[in-house]
């Protein structure tokens, strides 16, 4: 039973997950430790840790590890970790990569007896810092747990059991596996968008119509370029192989769609518009796995009659049409609601809406 939990990185995710688990009868105490003072403050303030700590005095006792910092920084705490930490304590991160990080853990801490097991929830919210913590950020969302030849099982299970108490769908994969997929899917993306906002920059030097014209497809594209950077170029050092195999994937694509303008070609031209129309139409944007809905509204009801419906009509007076509509966890005093948008603009409009009524709103 995991029942003391030590949080190192007290920021969005972190803090997340120290609210999250303050809601669990099973755990008594979250530790929070961060270098930045302030943070640790934030956290403590909002009840998503109990107290504060050093790093070795902090890890002491405790039965679960979460490392929740930029990736580039996991491999060095979790070593220093694992001096302080005992046998029995479970070690793990929240990287947006696995494979390089398993590698290398699996050599130094795993093989001297420690349980190390790698995490990635995917899942998180456009504000940085405890100042935008959630605790029904993991609530219907995928949380990828690896696993190997060396993985402890009793660990795993225990510690995907606690997860799938937030809320979370747990997803156990092959670290490999892992960042083959994050990389096409999440990776990639994230690189045409920082590179269309470096051609824009480029254009409207000198000529200021370029971004007075950026229409909403443009803004949908390129939001994800206002991701944290030093997060994105962890992401990229350390799943640098994958990473360029998508990559490469593009530039022939890319390179292709350039020689059928070049060459006029209108037939091949429609055909692949009309392909990627329809893949596109195909996505599975309801259904839950690793492609959540794009625009999402997470809200906390009161147990009293008819409140879904005074929300759904709310939304439906100022004519935002909802998605897809689904409970995700019920309680003594209430519940929570999962809204699915279709356009950005109506996420923004349908949170300021219900937030002047009185409802508790968290955007996805």
């Amino acid at each position: 039973m995991i029942s003391k939990i030590a949080v190192v990185g007290v920021g969005l995710i972190g803090s997340s997950l120290g609210l999250a688990f303050q809601g669990l009868e099973q755990v008594e105490e979250v530790v929070g430790i961060d270098r930045n003072p302030s943070h640790l403050q934030q956290a403590l303030k909002l009840g998503a840790i109990n107290r504060t700590a050093s790093l070795k005095e902090g890890v002491q006792g405790v039965d679960l590890v979460i490392v929740a910092t930029p990736v580039g920084t996991i491999i060095d705490l979790i070593e220093e970790i694992s001096l302080y930490v005992d046998q029995e304590t479970i070690i793990t991160d929240v990287g947006s990569t696995k494979s390089s990080l398993v590698d290398q853990l699996e050599t130094t801490v795993a093989a001297q007896g420690q349980i190390y097991i790698a995490g990635h929830p995917m899942t998180g919210s456009e504000v940085v810092g405890p100042s935008g913590a959630d605790e029904y950020l993991f609530e219907n969302a995928i949380y990828v747990l690896t696993e190997t030849e060396q993985t402890e099982q009793t660990a795993l299970r225990a510690l995907k059991a606690l997860l799938e108490k937030l809320g979370a769908q747990v997803l156990v994969l092959d670290p490999n596996r892992h960042d083959q997929v994050v990389a096409l899917t999440s990776h990639l993306p994230h690189i045409v968008a920082v590179n269309l906002m470096q051609v824009i920059d480029q254009f409207s030097q000198n000529d200021e119509l370029v971004t007075s014209l950026t229409a909403g497809g443009f803004r949908d594209t390129t939001r994800i370029a206002a991701g944290d950077p030093t997060m994105w170029k962890d992401i990229f050092v350390y799943n640098q192989v994958e990473v360029l195999t998508a990559i490469e994937a593009f530039e022939d694509k890319l390179k292709q769609f350039k020689e059928l303008i070049v060459e006029q070609s209108e037939e091949e031209l429609l055909s692949q518009l009309s392909q990627a129309r329809e893949s596109r139409l195909q996505l599975p944007m309801k259904k839950k796995g690793l492609l959540p809905t794009n625009y999402e509204l997470i809200i906390t009801l009161k147990d009293e009659p008819n409140a879904i419906g005074r929300v759904a009509s709310l939304l439906g007076e100022e004519g935002i049409n909802i998605q897809d509509i689904e409970v995700l966890k019920v309680r003594e005093d209430g519940g929570t609601l999962r809204l699915s948008l279709s356009q950005e603009e109506e996420q923004i409009e349908a949170c300021r809406l219900l937030q002047e009524v009185g409802y508790k709103v968290f955007k996805k």
